[in-house]
């Protein structure tokens, strides 16, 4: 892994040396093996090294291959064996070559629309001279970020946002829809960024710059399989085959790979299976497990690590949180550009990532992923509905209310299966779940404001895919889920920036891509979330693990971070309040309901949903310090 950045004047003039050492210097520190720049005529590419596979460990890039197309490539192939294939005669001088190698030649040989064949985890610009084109594209699973901007002369790209912003000394105009979106906690624009100047470039998407004009287009439009005629059996099988493949494809590593341990179904559920193909043969390497620990606080999982460390007769690293830094978190956003990392994640972000610095290990696994494919929901009540299948979902649908009467089930079982199939609004609110499109604008957000920005405008949005029925729908929100990439963009930078790539197996495409057509009841069994899960893991997860109902409540943190930030700088004298954007009022009501609850022993569910947006608040205050003038110049 790495990062990448570049710039492309349109006209054809060159690029002096100055701008690409410019913007290296400008971009916040990642790839701990060195940064390399190729500048030639009227393009400069950056790559900022960090090898993580053993075939990254001798790649060059960027380097122009033999026709002079030049790659710039951040990210990871995971199913090479299938790409070589794809080469017939030249996969024999490719098989130990860097990915960056592979993508380049199946992209002058098969052409562009071999990116429906990768899997991994990427994001990548292709410089052709002789045709003056930039080609760039993106993952479908989108963990690799891609900024760019264009002013009608010069184009420039980056994976970090102060890359462009002070490397190219763009003028700092706020994007006040976007920061609108964040504070009311609904993220819905996947290509737009807090400057007005600059863009994402939407995962599964890909650009073209070429005759001074910028097109981008949507390169993953697959039509997902519908798997809910499958038994049980094979769905279980299907699953175990389709897990397997995803955590032996990411413990490919140049060095140790470490998994997180939090007790929790999921990254128990990597841990165990991991252990499980270590002992079998089918990885090389045992997976390091590291845990941290939370004495005394209601986030402390000890209880179900420890039974997981227990079961396979191993003994985890234990790493400690650490509190909230809110100087360190000021420092991060002027040196990085990016929001800070929330307080519930920072702590074992850092402590984790640093730990297995000192020892040289650069991969740590993650569950990641399980909460948005394995949860399921009632989606799938309209589709079995249109397709007549009446006894399944009248066995279902008695199964999932046990408090209820049957008349009342029946009622439900109705109204969320012929609900979605006659109201367009009921259909949207079940397809776009996150956008909880029947609550009002939050109270901590001025209406006069939202108003003005349009903001219950935005959220109007249709999705970005059309897929044929409301299960595949609903689930492909996960995957197409901008809230997603604010909250882990700076997580990522974070790690990085320690030298630690993230990897999330349950974000493997080919898993993914199962997921989305799999059986509604396979993932919500009555009342039972991750259904398929749990039965796939019948004796590789300890039972007390396995039969969880539980969930750790991470808010102590944020509220703590909270608590410190307002006893700096109370609401009225925050930017986000001098602007017009945020209510003092009623932020300082709803914080103070959390405190009290968080003083009194967090009994319970917290008193309101706040927390989310009270946060972006704080993060948004500390990210305008350094948005509209660098304080580290």
């Amino acid at each position: 892994m790495s990062a990448i950045a570049g710039v492309v004047f349109a006209d054809g003039r060159d690029v002096a040396q100055q701008l690409p050492d410019r913007m290296a210097a400008a971009a916040a520190r990642r790839g701990d093996d060195g940064v390399a720049i190729w500048r030639d005529g009227p393009a400069a590419l950056i790559r900022f090294r960090h090898a993580t596979t053993p075939e990254a460990l001798g790649e060059r890039q960027p380097c122009p291959s033999s026709s002079g197309a030049v790659i710039c490539f951040d990210g990871r192939l995971d199913n090479r064996q299938e790409l070589l294939a794809l080469l017939g005669l030249e996969a024999a001088f490719l098989k130990h070559a860097p990915d960056c190698d592979l993508v380049l030649a199946l992209v002058e040989r098969v052409g562009e629309d071999c990116l429906s064949q990768f899997v991994g985890d990427y994001a990548f610009a292709i410089w052709q001279p002789r045709s003056r084109r930039l080609f760039c594209a993106r993952s479908p699973m989108g963990w690799r970020p891609f900024l760019w901007t264009f002013d009608g002369t010069r184009f420039g790209f980056a994976t970090e946002p102060r890359t462009l912003v002070a490397g190219l000394g763009l003028e700092r105009r706020l994007n006040e829809g976007f920061i609108g979106e964040l504070l009311s906690t609904r993220i819905v624009s996947p290509t737009e960024t807090f400057w007005q100047d600059i863009h994402r470039l939407e995962q599964g998407c890909c650009l073209t710059l070429q005759h001074g004009k910028v097109q981008t287009r949507r390169w993953h439009t697959e039509q997902y399989e519908d798997f809910s005629d499958l038994s049980r059996a094979d769905h279980v099988e299907r699953f175990n085959e389709l897990f397997d493949q995803a955590l032996i494809s990411l413990t490919r590593s140049s060095t140790p790979v470490v998994a997180h341990l939090s007790g929790g179904l999921d990254s128990s559920a990597v841990v165990c299976r991991a252990t499980e193909l270590f002992r079998s043969g089918r990885i090389g390497q045992q997976i390091a497990a590291v845990s941290v620990r939370y004495p005394g606080e209601p986030q402390d999982e000890t209880r179900w690590s420890g039974a997981v460390e227990r079961h396979l007769g191993i003994e985890a690293r234990i790493a400690g949180d650490l509190p909230f830094d809110m100087d360190a978190a000021r420092d991060w956003c002027a040196s990085t550009l990016q929001l800070p990392v929330r307080p519930n994640t920072l702590g074992p972000t850092l402590s984790v990532c640093a730990a297995m610095r000192t020892r040289g290990e650069r991969v740590l696994l993650t569950g990641e992923g399980g909460d948005d494919w394995l949860n399921g929901s009632h989606a799938h009540w309209p589709d079995l509905l249109r397709r007549g299948r009446f006894g399944r979902l009248l066995h279902e649908g008695l199964s999932c209310w046990p408090g209820r009467s049957r008349l009342g089930s029946l009622r439900g079982i109705l109204s969320e299966s012929l609900g979605p199939m006659l109201s367009s609004h009921r259909r949207r609110r079940l397809v776009q779940p996150h956008l909880r499109l029947d609550d009002p604008i939050p109270a901590w957000v001025r209406p006069d404001w939202a108003r003005r920005i349009e903001l219950a405008e935005r959220w109007r949005a249709p999705p970005p895919v059309h897929l044929p029925n409301f299960a595949q729908q609903q689930r492909y929100s996960a995957l197409s889920s901008a809230y997603r990439e604010v909250i882990f963009d700076p997580i990522k930078a974070c790690a990085e920036r320690l030298g630690i790539e993230l990897r999330h197996p349950f974000n493997d495409l080919r898993l993914v891509r199962f997921l989305i057509g799999a059986r509604g009841d396979m993932l919500l069994h009555g009342v039972e979330r991750k259904h398929i899960l749990r039965e796939a893991l019948r004796g590789t997860l300890p039972e007390e693990v396995r039969t969880r109902r539980t969930k750790a409540y991470f808010s102590a943190p944020i509220i703590d971070a909270l608590t410190l930030s307002f006893s700096r700088c109370v609401p009225e004298k925050m930017q986000v309040v001098q602007r017009g954007w945020v209510d003092p009022v009623a932020m300082t009501r709803l914080f103070e309901e959390n405190r009290q609850w968080r003083a009194h022993g967090l009994s319970g569910n917290a008193p309101n949903t706040a927390l989310a947006g009270l946060w972006f608040a704080v993060a948004m205050e500390m990210w305008l310090e350094n948005a509209l003038t660098d304080a580290t110049q």
